[in-house]
């Protein structure tokens, strides 16, 4: 039986169903996602429930029978849920943190049960990450400096990647929040973007390389500007 997950964001995992392990799903705070198993079927479907557990409690979140899709418990994801395809898609609007969680249908057909799970994990949009350009105190490397750049967030699955801007290029520099840059291979004005990204989201900021001998102010406020411009 092969699987499928859609959501609004494009987010597509193809898997063969069998074992019990969740589809792991990715959602964005606010915006919607749709779980979407397909299955390959000689039958039609007689009924489709959809649970979800809460405090290690299963909820009866909705059923589709008789083609129609009932809400069955109104005190959990009031006016966000919504049903298609024959009740087989459940679309979760408005997503909020407290929606991760792992959600399951659980299929009627020709009086064989079939269930397939996701789990759910929603997370925070990231800001636009703060870039910092120092300098290196290190007598035998005066024109080196290092960038950094961060984002506030709880997510252990925030990454940073640096990148620079060669002739309209765009070329990956380095892995990791922080890098090193000699000025001595790279000209004074190149642009470097920070890119920052977790599994539902990703943005950037781009910061030109000045010279390390200016004050920190100064810095700041030369990345000011550009971020305005």
């Amino acid at each position: 039986m092969s699987v499928s997950v859609s959501a609004d964001d494009s987010l597509l995992v193809c898997v063969t169903a069998g074992g019990d392990i969740p589809l792991q799903v990715t959602g964005r705070v606010g915006e919607t996602v749709t779980l979407t198993p397909h299955l390959n079927l000689t039958h039609p479907i007689d009924r489709v429930i959809w649970i979800c557990r809460v405090n290690g409690k299963k909820i009866l979140l909705a059923e589709f029978r008789e083609q129609k899709f009932i809400r069955v418990n109104e005190n959990y994801f009031l006016n966000r849920l919504e049903g298609s395809n024959s009740g087989t898609s459940l679309q979760i609007r408005e997503l909020r943190m407290e929606d991760s969680g792992v959600f399951t249908a659980r299929f009627l057909v020709n009086e064989e049960e079939t269930e397939i799970s996701f789990n759910l994990t929603v997370l925070e949009p990231l800001p636009i990450p703060t870039p910092v350009i120092e300098k290196i105190l290190d007598v035998n490397s005066t024109d080196l400096c290092h960038l950094h750049c961060s984002v506030p967030s709880n997510s252990t699955s925030v990454s940073y990647s640096w990148i620079y801007r060669d002739k309209d290029t765009d070329i990956l520099y380095a892995n990791g929040s922080t890098i090193s840059v000699s000025l001595k291979d790279k000209i004074l004005g190149t642009q470097f973007i920070c890119l920052v990204q977790n599994p539902a989201h990703t943005n950037n900021v781009s910061v030109p390389l000045y010279l390390c001998d200016e004050t920190q102010t100064e810095t700041q406020i030369k990345v000011f500007s550009q971020l305005q411009n």
